[in-house]
């Protein structure tokens, strides 16, 4: 049919056309589809970049569907119907194709409608722009770039819809390239690249940032989407990377940032908190991923009207907080024994606050006593019923520099135990970092006089400070806690190997009970049986979970 009945001879219409292409058109492919006739017109640039013969084809797919990869032309297929219905036109779509050499590049593709009522035709404008000419793109990976990055958050905030950010590193990386070298890391990142476009639909993208990190951009998305999201990256990398018929499995550290409602900062402030979020996953988290909407302001730049909040929190009666427990188990059989309780906060706007993002600033505050005893009392008084299903449970609670310094928190742990009916054997108190700074006279009265009720008395993230092993040698502790930077590597690391197992002999040489905190997966747990250490905690036995949890974990 040729050009004759294209355009309808309407100068105007074409013009119109015209317009709207020159707009979009920079460093672009263009063709227009017809979308009654289901024809398309390719631009002279588009013919000769791509090697198509004719300027009007009747059947596009076909054309398309030589030059998209294989692996792209299903989101092509299912892409453009949709914009030619008139959906999704203001979202790209990303897929590859091939020049007239056959070479592929990565493009982004980028729709609009335009109609006449007239003659009551209408015309799909796509656009299509090749992302590698552009430094928008990776070298490397053909991801798109730190750039490409930072653009994307821009329009995302600038369209007021809910979306996430997320940064990911991938985990040992500097070893890897030490032991294989820069061509096989190259290729793990290659090959991982592709994993992760694999992954992607459309309100989903990924972007390689520097090093090992990779970013990502989830459009509508709040946190179970989230959640859902990591959890997915996790179980696609756990099958592994296969590079030089070598199968690498790769572990990842995750932050995170939601922005749920309107958000006035620009993209650099998103990218410095989703990274600062990245940080704490890697050196405080063991990989987990961590939301900056819920994380750890340090003291030194505390967010004081959150604070405010939750300061008055307390004064009303604790509202907001609420206590869960991550389960402590026998080292040689992963059996649960008993609990660690933990403080938690929840309240609207703001969310579930973890305790890392007050606890530090309240414990120089004299509300910590109230909140502490407010810990203990929920504590003892959700777990009583577990005696009856487990007799020999235990709970762990912290106790706090400011509460074990008041001279009335003896009579008030007694007066809680009373209350609770909760036999007084089956309570921990664990000694938070804190109360090393207290003379260590007072930390043996302390701790004698709760023992001789028959509570226990353990020695919490004991090796991270030297007061803690002045602390065990000067007071009579039931239990040692090994903070969980002495667990993180310790299997390639023969001077944790040497720590750990210097305080484990000499915990069961003093009759002490040693828990190993951290252990993350099957492979550490049974590694660190070797030590002969008490009990385990960590999130390869569970996350915290609140009380219905925990008593369906403890019936089996």
């Amino acid at each position: 049919m040729g050009e004759q009945g294209f355009w309808h001879d309407n100068e105007g219409y074409m013009d119109l056309v015209m317009n709207k292409v020159n707009m979009l058109a920079e460093d672009t492919y263009i063709y227009v589809l017809h979308l009654r006739q289901n024809r398309a017109w390719f631009s002279e640039t588009a013919k000769s970049y791509f090697g198509i013969k004719d300027t009007y084809v009747p059947d596009h797919y076909e054309i398309m569907r030589g030059l998209i990869h294989p692996d792209d032309f299903w989101e092509y297929e299912e892409g453009i119907p949709e914009r030619v219905r008139g959906v999704n036109l203001d979202r790209e779509l990303c897929v590859r194709m091939k020049d007239a050499s056959g070479e592929y590049h990565m493009y982004s593709i980028h729709t609009d409608i335009v109609t006449e009522e007239k003659n009551a035709e209408g015309y799909l404008l796509v656009l299509l722009h090749n992302e590698n000419v552009l430094p928008r793109i990776d070298a490397l990976t053909d991801l798109y770039s730190h750039t490409r990055f930072d653009a994307d958050i821009e329009t995302a905030i600038d369209k007021q819809a809910p979306f996430a950010v997320l940064m990911v590193k991938l985990e040992r990386f500097t070893n890897l390239n030490i032991i294989y070298g820069t061509d096989f890391t190259n290729q793990i990142l290659k090959e991982t690249a592709l994993q992760f476009i694999y992954m992607m639909d459309e309100n989903s993208a990924v972007y390689r940032l520097d090093g090992p990190k990779f970013g990502f951009i989830l459009r509508g998305c709040g946190r179970k989407e989230l959640l859902a999201f990591e959890r997915k990256l996790r179980e696609k990398l756990s099958e592994g990377i296969r590079v030089n018929n070598r199968l690498i499995k790769l572990k990842i550290c995750v932050g995170a940032i939601l922005i749920e409602q309107q958000y006035d900062g620009r993209a650099d402030s998103l990218t410095s908190k989703a990274s600062y979020a990245l940080g704490h996953s890697e050196t405080e988290h063991q990989g987990n991923m961590i939301i900056f909407n819920d994380e750890v302001r340090t003291s030194k730049n505390v967010d004081l009207d959150l604070m405010k909040v939750i300061h008055q929190s307390v004064r009303d009666g604790c509202t907001g907080f609420y206590v869960e427990y991550q389960p402590i188990v026998v080292s040689g059989t992963g059996r649960i024994i008993g609990a660690e309780a933990l403080v938690r906060w929840r309240m609207e706007p703001y969310g579930t606050v973890p305790p890392g993002m007050f606890i530090e600033w309240m414990e120089t505050d004299p509300a910590m006593y109230e909140l502490g005893n407010y810990v203990l009392q929920t504590a003892l008084r959700e777990t009583s019923e577990l005696l009856s299903i487990l007799p020999e449970f235990v709970v762990n609670v912290n106790v706090s520099a400011r509460q074990m310094e008041r001279e009335g928190f003896r009579a008030e742990v007694l007066h809680i135990l009373e209350q609770t009916r909760f036999p007084a054997s089956h309570l921990c108190l664990e000694l938070t970092e804190r109360c090393r700074d207290m003379p260590l006279d007072v930390i043996k009265r302390e701790v004698e006089f709760f023992q001789g009720y028959g509570i226990r008395m353990a020695m919490d993230d004991y090796g991270t400070g030297s007061a803690s092993s002045g602390i065990v040698l000067y007071a009579p502790m039931d239990e040692i806690k090994l903070d969980m930077s002495f667990i993180r590597g310790i299997t390639e690391d023969a001077k944790k190997q040497a720590m750990v197992k210097s305080i484990v002999e000499f915990a069961n040489s003093c009759g002490m009970s040693t828990c190993l905190e951290g252990v993350e997966t099957e492979e550490l747990q049974n590694y660190l049986r070797l030590y002969q250490a008490t009990w385990f905690q960590g999130y390869f036995y569970s996350r915290p979970v609140e009380i219905g949890k925990l008593r369906e974990m403890v019936q089996g």
